[in-house]
Parts: C-alpha cells; structure tokens; sequence
C-alpha cells in the first residue's frame, strides 16, 4: 500500500470514530506530513473547511469530496469570472436558457449510444480571449442550482488554467498528476466547493507532454469513471482553444458533447468553421454567442449572450 494510500485511509478511519478533530496527536501530524509530502495540500491560499453539504434530490446517496475550500465570490468577480452583484442575475438568466439543451443532451431519453457519456460537456473555442472560462463557470454554476442536477468543472486547459489560479489551487493535485501517477486515484483530485456545491478538478502540474497524457487510456479512464462517479451531474471540462493547440482536439475526442464559445465580433466566419471542422461533427455540437452587442442571434436579458445548435453534417453555420 502507497504512503498516500496509508494517509488516505488514516485520515479516513479518524473521520468515522470522530477523531478527526484531535489535532494535537502524533497520529494526525503524520497524516498532515503524508500529505504535504505527495503535494495535497500545497499552495492554495483558500480555507479549508468544508462547505456544509447538501445533496440535490438527483445526487442522493452521492459522497462528498474528501477535501474542500471556501470561495470568496467577490474575489471571481474581480478575475472577471463573475458578473458584480449588480449584474449577477442577469447573467443567471442569460444561462438559465443556455443550459436547457445541453441538459436534455445530458440528462435526456433517447440520446444516442454514439454519444458515449453525453453528461461530459467541452467548452471550446477556436481562440484565446473568448470568455470561454467565464461562460465554463457560469453554465457550471446555472446547472449546479438545479433541483435535479450538480456540476462538476474540470480545468483541463493544461497550459494556462485560469480556473486552477482563479480559486488558489495552482499547486493542488489535479488531472495531469492523475494521467501521469497510478497511484494517485479519482477521489484525490476533487475538490469541493461551496459555490453551489460545485465540485472541482484543477489541472495540476505542467507538463511538457501534455498532448500525449490528454489523449492516453488514461484520460479515456478518467471520463469514464467521472460520468459513472456523477452520473447526476453535468460534468464541464474547461479546454483550450482549438486553433492555438493541439490539446482541445485531443480531447474532444473523449467528450460526450461540444459547447463551442464564439467571440462576437472578433471571431470570424472562417475561424469559427476551421475550429468546428477540427471537431469530430458525429458529436453533438452547440454554440454560445459571446459579448454580443446586436439581434443577430437570441438576445437574453440584455446582457449579450446567445444560443444557438450548431447543424451537423451541413455545409456551413449562419
């Protein structure tokens, strides 16, 4: 047995007798020294008590995640991944209408087979800058206030993961550590959250062969066994762009479904179309219209966001 396997379950064993609280005991200073060691608990600047958990009526009889923090809401807002409270619940009703057809992809009767797991959902765009992290957390969280339904958000764009730095957890252990270490297991990368009980995966460590680990057996496990661990949670995977990496191409190919991020103004006809001919259109693929200023598509609430199913197997997307 692993010196993490052996903490994971001292620490586990003192949860269930109640101990848990004693930190005086040399037993308790050995498990924090494990984990210190295997770089659990390094790095983020967040508090570590866990958020008080409540399980939505579709996510009875779910485990929390073993480790969680608190998230400052105000501290998202100034990174830009939160509206401020003035403009909050616009945003919220903006998302509400977003999410319905990914949600009937994910959650609904009659999804085909060929989707493969359709409640693990890509955030894509063909460039940097379109708010694709923005619109990853916010459709996360529109989902999260579900009656049915929780949300999981992967921070899988390796290279620059805003959602990892955002909420202090740069330093965690996350999914490139899973991909590269065996011994490192699904429930060591979770990270609870108290915003709306949405629970985390950060990227983890840089690496140079990221490409290789994203598109490895390994990954193709790690889906596998997030959609059969949530199967009442729609679970956002944060990509980076398709034209600047190889990364998000790899990766689409393990998703259930594609929400590509469209830039409104900036992103172009023919950029839109080569990142969506570098998808595999047998999957199903839709778009969010971002910081749009005009009525070419659905306009929500005033705030700029629109919707649209992006048609498979056609020619082009108007």
């Amino acid at each position: 047995m692993s010196k993490l396997q052996k903490a994971l379950g001292m620490l586990r064993s003192d949860h269930e007798s109640g101990t848990a609280g004693s930190s005086d005991s040399e037993r308790d200073r050995q498990v924090k020294r494990e984990y210190n060691d295997r770089n659990l608990l390094a790095g983020s600047s967040r508090s570590s008590v866990r958020p008080r958990y409540v399980a939505a009526p579709g996510l009875e009889g779910e485990a929390p995640a073993d480790y969680s923090i608190q998230i400052d809401r105000n501290a998202l807002a100034n990174e830009r991944l939160l509206q401020d409270a003035a403009d909050r619940e616009v945003i919220a009703q903006q998302f509400r209408r977003i999410k319905r057809p990914v949600l009937d992809l994910a959650f609904g009767h009659g999804v085909p087979e060929t989707i493969g797991s359709p409640n693990v959902i890509m955030m894509a765009s063909a460039l940097a800058m379109s708010g694709k992290t923005f619109c990853s957390l916010n459709l996360a969280m529109s989902i999260a206030r579900e009656r049915d339904f929780g949300a999981v958000l992967v921070d899988a764009d390796v290279l620059k993961p805003n959602i990892s730095r955002a909420l202090g957890l740069e330093n965690r252990v996350g999914l490139i550590d899973f991909l590269l270490n065996p011994e490192i297991g699904l429930e060591d990368v979770l990270v609870g959250t108290n915003l709306q009980d949405i629970v985390v995966v950060p990227a983890g460590q840089q690496h140079g062969e990221a490409t290789e680990l994203l598109a490895s057996r390994r990954m193709k496990e790690f889906i596998s066994r997030m959609s059969e661990r949530f199967p009442g949670r729609a679970i956002i995977v944060d990509t980076p762009p398709l034209l600047v990496t190889n990364e998000a191409q790899v990766l689409a190919e393990h998703m259930g479904q594609i929400v590509l991020v469209i830039e409104a103004g900036k992103s172009t006809h023919n950029v839109v179309l080569e990142a969506l001919n570098s998808l595999n259109r047998d999957k199903p693929i839709n778009a969010i219209l971002n910081k749009a200023r005009d009525n070419a598509f659905d306009q929500y609430g005033g705030g700029g966001y629109g919707y649209y199913s992006a048609p498979q197997g056609g020619n082009g997307h108007e």
